[in-house]
């Protein structure tokens, strides 16, 4: 029985001592948080608007790229109006779109809801098998202006 206890004291004993490892007063680098460097020019702008400045900056040249994709978009239906290429530019249209969509919503819910009521029915029309050119042309136009002025309220 004697052996027994000393088996089980030496491995509630390990446990212990194991369990504290890494378990330092002092964190090691993976564990630290980051500071932010602190520049020594006091007239930069080293606060947290610059993160604010350039996700405005990252939100704007999104919006400038879909709305050159709308203005490729209303283009090719003036134009060819060749089915394909409207789709395969939809999809460029709503892949351009997804890489700026959660900032937009994050910040700006509600011209988020605005646009979005017209740009996913117009990436929507565009993949239809049987394409309304009327409803993309008005739905395009309409995306076009609300991001036109969104991008006037970023700025």
């Amino acid at each position: 029985m004697n052996g027994f206890r000393l088996i089980t004291g030496g491995v509630v004993l390990g446990a212990i001592l194991l369990s504290g490892c890494g378990n330092s007063a002092e964190p090691d680098e993976a564990h630290q948080e980051k500071s932010p460097v602190m520049n020594e020019n006091p007239d930069s702008n080293t606060d947290s608007n610059t993160g604010e400045t350039q996700n405005a900056e990252v939100i704007k040249k999104g919006v400038g790229d879909v709305i050159q994709s709308i203005k490729g978009l209303e283009s090719e239906i003036n134009t060819e109006a060749d089915s394909e290429r409207i789709e395969e530019m939809g999809k460029e249209m709503s892949s351009v779109w997804d890489s700026i969509e959660k900032q937009v919503e994050d910040e700006y819910p509600d011209w988020y809801e605005r646009i979005e009521k017209n740009l996913y029915p117009l990436i929507g029309e565009s993949g239809n098998p049987k394409k309304d050119l009327e409803k993309i042309k008005r739905l395009s136009e309409a995306t076009k202006e609300d991001l036109q002025l969104f991008l006037e309220e970023v700025n």
